[in-house]
C-alpha cells in the first residue's frame, strides 16, 4: 500500500508541472500577438505603383525599287578544260611546272626522251639527201635521153623508161620529205608544252616513268579567268524569264517581224554567292539555256558565265544563283525581325492613332538587306512595332519612340536589270560570255616554241 501512494504522489506532482508550463507558455504567445496587432495597427497600408506603359520604338515602312527573284543552287565548271596527253612513248626526263600554278601558252610542261627521235628525224634526213641526189642523175639521164631520140640513137623502149625512173625519183624526194617532217613531228612532241592559258593541275606521271602515246595522262589545265555555274530551273521560273526578257526586246525595239528573239536574247543578269558568303556580290550573265525540258524532273539546265579575276572561283565548288523573275517595282520594306509568326501566318504589330497596340497580317515578300519586302497589309503611314516587341500585346499603351528608318541600298539586281533595260547585256563590271570555242589565250601570253603541237588537247567542255 504504501509502495502504491509513493507512485501515485509522484505523478500528480508531474501532471501539475506540466500543466503549470503550458500555461505559462499560453500567456508568452498571447503577449506576442497582442503586441504584433499593435505595432501593425500603426504601420500605413502599402500602396501598389502604378502601371507604367511598356516602351517600344516605332518605324514607318520605306518604299524602295525591288524585283522578285529566284535562287537555285549550281556547280562550277571551267570553260575549257584540256586532258595533257603524251603523244609519243618514251621516259619522262623533266616536268619543270609548279603544280597549281599559272601556265601560259608554250610554256614547258614536259620533256620525254629525244634520243630515239631525234636518231629517226636524222635517218630521215639523210633519206632525203639520198632522193634528191638519185633525182639529180635521173635528171641528167633524162636529158641526155632526149637528145639520143631525136636521132633515133636511142630506143623507144628505154626512152621511156628513163622519164619514169626520173619521175620516180622526184616522187621519191616527196615520200622522203614527209617522212622528214613526220620524224620531225614525233622529235617535237617529246617537249610537251601548254596549249592554253590556264591553271594546271598536278602532274600525274613522274620524272623517270614510262609514258604511253596518245594513252597517258600527264596532267589537266584549266582556263580560270572566267567559269560556267550550270544549274536547273524549273518550269514556272523558265517561262518568267523569257517573259521577262521578252518584254525587255519588246520595249527596246529590237524584236524582228517572224524571228524569234528569245534565243539572242538571253544575256539576262545573274548573281553568285559562294557556300561561305551572306551577299550575292558576284555580277554574271545566263548565256546558254538547254534546248528541252527535262521530263523526269521538271526542270531546263541553264548556264551562266561569272569572271575571275582574283581566281578564287575554282570548279567545282557548289554555289548559289539568283535570277530576276520580273521587272523591278516599288514596294514597302521594314525591318525583318519586326515580321512574327503565328501558325504559318506572318504579322506585325502597329501603334495605331489611339496609342493601342494592333495586330495586322501581312504577305510578305523577298529578304533585301536584313529588310522584308510586304506585299499586302500595310501602308506607308503605318506605325510598326520594331524594338519591344516581346512587351506588347494586341490592345494596351504603349509609349512609342520614333526612329527614322533608313532607306537600304539598291540591290545588285536591280542595277543590273536597270543595265539590260538600257541596252546593255553584260553587267557592269562582268566581261562578255566567251565564244563556243575559247582559245584561253591572252595578250601577254607567251609565243609557242618549235613543240607547239606537242599535246592532244581534249577539251572536256
Amino acid at each position: 500500500m504504501l509502495v502504491e501512494r509513493s507512485h501515485l504522489s509522484k505523478n500528480w506532482l508531474l501532471a501539475r508541472r506540466l500543466t503549470f508550463r503550458g500555461y505559462r507558455a499560453f500567456l508568452l504567445i498571447a503577449l506576442v500577438s497582442a503586441v504584433s496587432s499593435v505595432i501593425g495597427c500603426n504601420r500605413e497600408p502599402t500602396r501598389t505603383p502604378e502601371k507604367r506603359a511598356p516602351e517600344v520604338i516605332i518605324s514607318n515602312p520605306v518604299v524602295a525599287e525591288v524585283a522578285d527573284y529566284q535562287d537555285f543552287t549550281g556547280r562550277l565548271e571551267g570553260i575549257k578544260t584540256v586532258d595533257i596527253r603524251a603523244r609519243v612513248t618514251g621516259f619522262i626526263l623533266t616536268a619543270p611546272f609548279r603544280e597549281g600554278d599559272l601556265v601560259h601558252e608554250g610554256d614547258r610542261l614536259f620533256t620525254i626522251d629525244p634520243q630515239t627521235y631525234k636518231a629517226d628525224y636524222d635517218l630521215a634526213a639523210a633519206n632525203l639527201k639520198v632522193a634528191k641526189a638519185d633525182s639529180n642523175l635521173q635528171q641528167k639521164t633524162t636529158a641526155r635521153a632526149r637528145v639520143l631520140i631525136r636521132s633515133s640513137a636511142m630506143a623507144q623502149e628505154d626512152y621511156d623508161t628513163t622519164l619514169a625512173t626520173a619521175e620516180k625519183s622526184q616522187a621519191n624526194i616527196e615520200a622522203m620529205g614527209a617522212t622528214k617532217d613526220r620524224a620531225k613531228m614525233y622529235l617535237d612532241y617529246t617537249l610537251v608544252n601548254a596549249p592554253m592559258t590556264g591553271r594546271i593541275s598536278r602532274r600525274f606521271v613522274d620524272p623517270g616513268n614510262l609514258v604511253n602515246a596518245d594513252n597517258t595522262i600527264l596532267t589537266t589545265i584549266v582556263r580560270d579567268d572566267e567559269l560556267y555555274a550550270y544549274f536547273d530551273v524549273d518550269e514556272r521560273t523558265y517561262l518568267d524569264l523569257i517573259g521577262l526578257v521578252s518584254s525587255s526586246a519588246s520595249s527596246s525595239g529590237s524584236t524582228t517581224s517572224g524571228t524569234s528573239t528569245v534565243p539572242n536574247q538571253l544575256q539576262f543578269p545573274a548573281l553568285l554567292r559562294l557556300a561561305n558568303e551572306n551577299d550575292f556580290s558576284r555580277t554574271g550573265v545566263v548565256n546558254f539555256v538547254d534546248n528541252r525540258v527535262n521530263a523526269n524532273t521538271g526542270t531546263i539546265r541553264m548556264r551562266a558565265v561569272f569572271p575571275n579575276p582574283g581566281g578564287q572561283l575554282r570548279a567545282g565548288l557548289f554555289v548559289r544563283i539568283r535570277l530576276p523573275i520580273g521587272a523591278p517595282y516599288q514596294a514597302l520594306l521594314i525591318p525583318d525581325e519586326a515580321v512574327l509568326s503565328d501558325q504559318g501566318r506572318k504579322y506585325v504589330y502597329i501603334d495605331n492613332e489611339k496609342g493601342e497596340v494592333a495586330y495586322r497580317t501581312v504577305t510578305l515578300g523577298q529578304e533585301i538587306h536584313r529588310q522584308r519586302v510586304i506585299k499586302s497589309g500595310l501602308t506607308k503611314e503605318d506605325r510598326v512595332i520594331v524594338d519591344g516587341l516581346q512587351r506588347v500585346r494586341p490592345g494596351i499603351q504603349v509609349s512609342a519612340e520614333t526612329r527614322t528608318p533608313a532607306k537600304p541600298p539598291e540591290s545588285p539586281l536591280n542595277k543590273l536589270l536597270k543595265n539590260m533595260k538600257t541596252g546593255e547585256t553584260a553587267p557592269a563590271g562582268a566581261q562578255q560570255p566567251a565564244p563556243a570555242t575559247p582559245t584561253g589565250t591572252q595578250s601577254t601570253a607567251k609565243k609557242p616554241g618549235p613543240g607547239k603541237a606537242n599535246s592532244q588537247a581534249a577539251a572536256s567542255k
